[in-house]
């Protein structure tokens, strides 16, 4: 016959160890959850773009009371390798989880992987796709209010402020007036053939635009004052 005692033990001894278990698989987790962020940071540090991409994407899979964070370390990643749609992306989902103090910090760097997207676009010619993703740029900002109050405070104000300032200024550049509606449209002239090795005054005046907003957008980022705005910062 059973001991009614020796079950019970047994059983207590079972209820006592599932919060062990329970601690040790958490403190597993969160240990290589934070062996994967700083794994990301330094590959990110030290230029190797492609591994803290794929290690920031681990502790997305590990994070899951902060997904935001590593969502948003591995957008930083691959906007810093060129690769915008993917940023922006992991930008995005992001968004989703993040706190309202820091919202503001993913939206800058979605502003700018568009930004990024726009000026490609532009030099490329395409642009009402250039304009696209200046107003997709804008609208990341606005959707946070972050030019007028960022989560970070006066300096993160001010860094969205900047942002959001040079991508007006190059959507009202680029933006063709509209016509009166009483005013016939002028007709088209012909360019005459371009002699061999003479420059084009359009594509000189677009490279020239071009390499003035690149100046003026290094100029006023405060986040990025002393690297390439296409190198972002990790959380």
């Amino acid at each position: 016959m059973t001991n009614p005692r020796g079950r019970l033990r047994r059983i207590l001894l079972l209820a006592g160890l599932l919060p062990t278990l329970l601690l040790a698989a958490y403190v597993l987790k969160v240990t290589l959850m934070l062996n994967a962020n700083a794994s990301g940071r330094d590959a990110f540090d030290r230029g190797d773009l492609d591994g803290a991409a794929a290690e920031f994407a681990d502790t997305r899979r590990l994070n899951w009371l902060e997904p935001w964070v590593a969502a948003f370390d591995e957008g930083a990643a691959d906007h810093a390798q060129g690769e915008y749609d993917d940023a922006i992306a992991s930008y995005e989902a992001a968004l989703e989880d993040v706190p309202q103090r820091d919202e503001c910090t993913v939206r800058i760097n979605l502003a700018l992987a568009h930004e990024a997207v726009g000026d490609a676009a532009l030099a490329s010619g395409a642009l009402e796709d250039a304009l696209a993703s200046f107003k997709a740029g804008l609208d990341a900002l606005a959707g946070g209010d972050c030019p007028e109050d960022a989560g970070r405070g006066k300096e993160q104000t001010e860094d969205a402020a900047a942002v959001e300032r040079r991508l007006s200024e190059k959507l009202e550049q680029n933006q063709e007036p509209p016509p009166d509606p009483g005013e016939e449209p002028p007709p088209e002239q012909e360019s005459p053939p371009q002699e061999p090795g003479e420059s084009d005054p359009r594509r000189d005046r677009l490279q020239e635009q071009n390499d003035r907003g690149a100046d003026q957008r290094h100029d006023d980022q405060g986040l990025y004052e002393d690297e390439d705005y296409t190198r972002p910062d990790t959380w």
